[in-house]
């Protein structure tokens, strides 16, 4: 009877089965863990800082301060922050975005006019164009007009939704409070739901977890704060209007692995064409260059290798979570999908029997 109950423990039809129950128990309980979800973001965001005012150096000496005071400077420090992007960066952006929804409609013509009277001056020089070839044009500035429109919305309804379910979010900084001050007790109380025997593995995924979410949480933090502040300075210097608003599709597209940094691009080289024709190229020279720097230099040295997945599970969990939740959903797939990796790697191989090695297989 124990060996039937581990055959079928270690069976991949009953890891399957446990795999898609947990999926759907989280699928119908999002709206109950997004505030969850938040605070231990929030928490593992604040950790390095709480830990940094644990200890100031003054002078020769170094004063220790409580993990409860620690926590405290750290929360204000934060409240700091929020007041000054608030004031000085969320509301301003508001406004561009405001604008630029509303001027899309006449950049779009100015494109769509300036291509046209570009191509047409001479139609002889141009032999091999199709016969529908205004007709295209017409469909891809539609389609471009469209993209950058959903975009937008998107994101400001995003926002629009977060701000509306401010009462919900209030809760946000108090369970990250106590996440971040009882942290080891809770780790303790949640390996003690297991039996004697499992708790070491327990222990051991949870651990794994935790550095995989402090590295990708920290890691995407600088990261996005980098590119939101270098793009929007970049398009500004370029003189671009609208820069903060490039500034925050930055820092969105940071959060959005493989296809971010064009959904990033392709809106600033567009406005930048409709606004001067001549300035598009060294838009998208820039970004180019940026994103370059951006993925092979900035990435690898902040974010190290903790998320070790593959682009095309990557691409995957972004779909699967912009269908599920739209911008929110692809803020979070990412992470979901780096927890899985490792309840995978820990979970999906556990049995009795030793795993095979390279060359047996």
């Amino acid at each position: 009877m124990i060996k039937s109950i581990k055959l079928l423990r270690n069976s991949t039809t009953f890891k399957l089965a446990v795999a898609a129950g947990v999926s759907f128990i989280l699928y119908e309980l999002a709206t109950f863990l997004f505030p969850i979800l938040l605070a231990i973001g929030l928490a593992f965001a604040l950790y390095p800082v709480s830990n940094m005012f644990s200890k100031i150096t003054v002078g020769q000496g170094t004063i220790h301060l409580s993990r409860v005071v620690a926590i405290i400077l750290a929360f204000m420090a934060f409240g700091m922050f929020m007041f000054f992007a608030v004031t000085f960066i969320l509301l301003p952006l508001f406004g561009q975005i405001n604008d630029l929804v509303a001027k899309l409609p006449d950049y779009t013509t100015k494109v769509e006019s300036t291509n046209m009277d570009w191509l047409l001056k001479d139609p002889s020089q141009y032999p091999r164009l199709p016969y529908n070839f205004e007709t295209l044009i017409d469909d891809a500035m539609t389609w471009v007009m469209g993209f950058m429109g959903g975009i937008l919305r998107n994101l400001f309804k995003s926002t629009m939704d977060i701000i509306a379910n401010l009462v919900g979010l209030i809760v946000v900084p108090f369970l990250a409070f106590y996440f971040l001050k009882d942290w080891r007790e809770l780790r303790l109380m949640m390996i003690n739901l297991f039996t004697y025997d499992t708790q070491p593995k327990v222990a051991h995924i949870l651990d794994e977890i935790g550095r995989t979410l402090s590295a990708y949480i920290q890691g995407l933090g600088k990261l996005s704060l980098i590119a939101g502040a270098c793009i929007t300075v970049g398009v500004a210097i370029l003189g671009i209007q609208f820069p903060l608003v490039f500034g925050f599709l930055a820092v969105m597209a940071e959060t959005v692995p493989v296809v971010g940094p064009l959904m990033g691009a392709v809106p600033a080289v567009f406005i930048a064409y409709s606004q001067n024709t001549s300035s598009a190229f060294s838009v998208a020279l820039f970004y180019l260059v940026f994103y370059q720097i951006d993925g092979n230099i900035l990435m690898p040295r902040i974010m190290g290798s903790k998320i070790d997945l593959h682009p095309v599970v990557l691409i995957l969990s972004l779909l699967i979570g912009a269908k599920l939740y739209g911008i929110l959903g692809m803020l979070f797939a990412v992470p979901v999908a780096a927890v899985y990796r490792v309840l995978y790697k820990e979970l999906w191989h556990s049995s009795d029997e030793p795993r095979p090695t390279e060359t047996e297989q």
